[in-house]
């Protein structure tokens, strides 16, 4: 809206007021009326227009005193309520800091921020289920349950967990579901699972290798296989072509290790960290 339609504008309510006023004016003069109050044998007699400024100004003195009084009367709930505000604002700061030091990778500090109570927070559920995770990361497994149940009784409908599908724990079962549907996290399991000797494992492996022609794992598993059974040439033979899928491969490059060093207790901790779990 341009300047000059806001001034005619203002001009017109201006314009209309005043002939308001001089119309009420006019009236006043010409025929001013009259009220009568009697109650009790008082009588209270005035003109018209008389009464109708007091009620106006009767009005809004009521109208302002009822007002303060209703902000005096709510002024401890308004401060009741500010000060939960901030408290609700702190204890937001101290979950989004938990968060931060938890992507950070700091499970201990973000423990640390976590362990308050989570009772004002805006999401007590989220505080808990944030100080699970930094409790399990710091290796506190007891401590996460509890505040993973915490966090769970605090969800209105927790969400059922994804079911985990576990690995066999026989080699001829093993081979069966991986002609079926391979996996390569599961084909590092050929070489621990059951109880056949590395010969017999690696005979085996031969129409697996026929079906599954690129991978890393098989190639991993069938030179660790043939390390145990002596079998110098296919070891070589089985490492250079894992070299050649992945050479950055943490096994790869721990058997490469392990065919000048030998093996040791060691080395097969670090294995450990990248077989999956469940055999």
């Amino acid at each position: 809206m341009s300047r000059l339609i806001r001034l005619l504008i203002g001009l017109g309510l201006f314009g209309g007021l005043l002939a308001l006023g001089l119309y009420l004016g006019e009236r006043v003069q010409t025929d001013p009326g009259y009220v009568l109050f009697a109650y009790a044998g008082v009588t209270v007699e005035m003109s018209l227009w008389t009464f109708v400024i007091v009620f106006i100004a009767l009005s809004v003195m009521l109208w302002i005193l009822f007002g303060i009084g209703q902000m005096l009367g709510q002024a401890p709930l308004s401060m009741w309520r500010l000060f939960g505000r901030a408290r609700h604002r702190r204890a937001d700061g101290r979950l989004i800091e938990g968060a931060l030091w938890l992507r950070r990778d700091a499970p201990k500090r973000a423990l640390d921020v976590l362990k308050k109570d989570a009772n004002s927070e805006s999401l007590p559920a989220l505080h808990w289920l944030l100080a699970s995770e930094a409790a399990r990361r710091n290796e506190e497994y007891e401590v996460s349950e509890a505040y993973l149940a915490k966090a769970e009784q605090l969800i209105p409908h927790v969400p059922k967990p994804l079911p985990v599908e576990h690995p066999p724990t026989e080699f001829k079962t093993l081979m069966k579901s991986l002609k079926k549907h391979w996996r390569e996290d599961w084909a590092l399991l050929l070489e621990s699972v059951g109880s056949e000797d590395a010969l017999t494992r690696l005979s085996q492996l031969t129409a697996l290798t026929q079906q599954i022609q690129s991978s890393v794992s098989l190639e991993i598993v069938q030179a660790r296989l043939a390390l145990r059974a002596s079998l110098e040439a296919e070891a070589r033979h089985h490492i250079e072509r894992a070299k050649a899928l992945d050479p950055d491969h943490p096994l790869v490059l721990l058997l490469e290790i392990e065919k000048v060093a030998g093996t040791s207790d060691a080395l097969e901790h670090m294995r450990a960290q990248y077989i999956p779990r469940g055999s």
